[in-house]
């Protein structure tokens, strides 16, 4: 193993994968990554044999890396089973995995040598790939072919309104590499576990405020859709009416839910850059902007439908899609389920 790579954890959190979560392990094992590599598998008290699968796996594994293999006491969610794991880790990195997606096997290689490149970093930006079951077989190809050469990386200007936005734009924000004092920092400590769903948004936050972003113009990782997963929380996969409704239930909980843990984090960093606030001023005013949408949202389906018109302007919302959205939520639901049905959309 080479001594000039940083020791990586690759941590892959799991709740109910039983169909994805094998693929998801083999693609872990699968890593070509000359430096050190250990791994987490933390399972969120699934209720199906994604635990057992995993068990399996690790039993059949042939190789020398250290291998964790935990559950959580009860139902966490993201952010509590993303606590969990990393009490586990003994590295300085943390490298996030999902148990539906699929990594490419030089992904910790990609990702070790970005961070053997730029010392002072606390988060590293890859591209993924979003796929659908049906084509897995071209990803599995895909993600087991070996990269020719090492693609450059580059320093973000974290104080720039425009990196601050972009990094909260990348979809799946979760499906990176930061380090670990983003989890175990003195003054932050754990994930607010109120944050369920946001690990990824509060990670983001602490990670800009520590140390530099890198950016790596490569795909490193396939995220599957239409599994129900984790990151999408309420999709279970489904575009009928019923689906279409429990979505849009869970959206209104989610900007309920994201609120204390966006507040505290809020109060966190306002500490962390009380001796330089010039510093930190873009990203408090993001978390601001953040926090301020997230109260607007919660009421979405709360209120009329001059108020959902209201929003949408707001916004800039445009399209077929927010125009019936401005409709009462079973009207909107029938109609999309309709117009999915007829154009044969996803």
């Amino acid at each position: 193993m080479s001594s000039s790579l940083p020791k990586l954890s690759y941590v892959l959190l799991s709740h109910n994968r039983e169909k994805y979560i094998r693929a998801a392990i083999e693609s872990a094992f699968a890593q070509d990554y000359e430096g050190e590599l250990e791994y987490i598998f933390s399972d969120d008290c699934s209720t199906d044999r994604t635990f057992e699968i995993i068990k399996e796996c690790v039993a059949a594994y042939k190789g020398n890396r250290r291998v964790v293999v935990t559950q959580t006491p009860r139902n966490l969610h993201l952010a509590g089973n993303t606590n969990h794991a990393v009490q586990f880790v003994e590295s300085d990195w943390v490298i996030r995995a999902d148990d539906d997606d699929i990594s490419h096997v030089s992904r910790c290689s990609i990702i070790g040598e970005a961070i053997s490149r730029h010392p002072q970093a606390t988060s590293v930006y890859a591209r993924f790939r979003i796929f659908y079951d049906q084509e897995e077989e071209e990803i599995l190809r895909i993600s087991q072919a070996q990269s020719q050469k090492m693609p450059a990386s580059r320093v973000l200007d974290s104080d720039s309104t425009e990196t601050t936005m972009s990094l909260f734009n990348l979809p799946n924000c979760l499906h990176q590499a930061w380090a670990t004092k983003c989890y175990k920092h003195e003054l932050f400590g754990e994930l607010p576990v109120s944050g369920y769903y946001v690990d990824d948004v509060i990670t983001n936050y602490r990670a800009i405020a520590l140390g530099d972003c890198i950016d790596i113009d490569t795909e490193c990782a396939y995220i599957r859709r239409q599994s129900g997963n984790m990151s999408c929380a309420g999709d279970n996969g489904q575009r009928n009416y019923a689906a279409i409704i429990a979505l849009e239930k869970f959206n209104t909980k989610y900007h309920t839910i994201i609120l204390p843990p966006l507040r505290e984090t809020q109060a966190a960093l306002t500490s962390y850059f009380c001796s330089n606030k010039s510093k930190g001023e873009k990203l408090l005013n993001n978390i601001a902007e953040l926090i301020s949408k997230n109260e607007i949202l919660k009421d979405y389906w709360k209120r009329g439908i001059l108020y959902r018109i209201q929003v949408n302007k707001r916004f800039a919302r445009k399209g077929l899609f927010h125009y019936l959205r401005c409709l009462p939520m079973p009207l909107f639901a029938f109609m999309l389920s309709l117009y999915r049905l007829l154009t044969q959309k996803v």
